[in-house]
């Protein structure tokens, strides 16, 4: 289903990214750090935005304004809601988009958030 997925990026040094970076890994994606200075924007085809009852911190709501801009397919999912939708929806927006370069983001806030340990536990491949 996302076997097509190349790279996925996560914010340098953002606690968000030490949270999913080994998860990640751990499920065999290959995962870089994705540099505020924008540079590496040309190669990301798909952008997904965890948060919490849609509120954003000011660097995911930056970047998905840089994402909106580059006319980058854009998936949020919210953890505060229903993890099946979540996680059904996140394969229907891989399998749709094809994309091989995403980036991850989320706010440093949702390192405790129990859902995201359930997201992590329950995201099928």
């Amino acid at each position: 289903m996302t076997k097509h997925i190349q790279t996925i990026y996560t914010v340098e040094n953002s606690v968000f990214s030490q949270v999913v970076n080994s998860w990640l890994e751990g499920k065999g994606f290959q995962v870089l750090p994705f540099h505020e200075d924008g540079k590496v924007i040309d190669e990301i085809d798909a952008l997904v935005i965890f948060h919490d009852n849609h509120n954003f911190d000011k660097l995911t709501n930056e970047l998905r304004d840089l994402a909106e801009t580059h006319q980058i397919p854009i998936h949020k999912i919210d953890l505060s809601g229903t993890m099946s939708v979540a996680l059904s929806y996140l394969s229907l927006f891989f399998e749709r988009t094809k994309c091989k370069h995403a980036l991850f983001l989320g706010a440093d806030s949702l390192k405790d958030f129990p859902k995201m340990e359930h997201f992590k536990e329950n995201w099928n491949l």
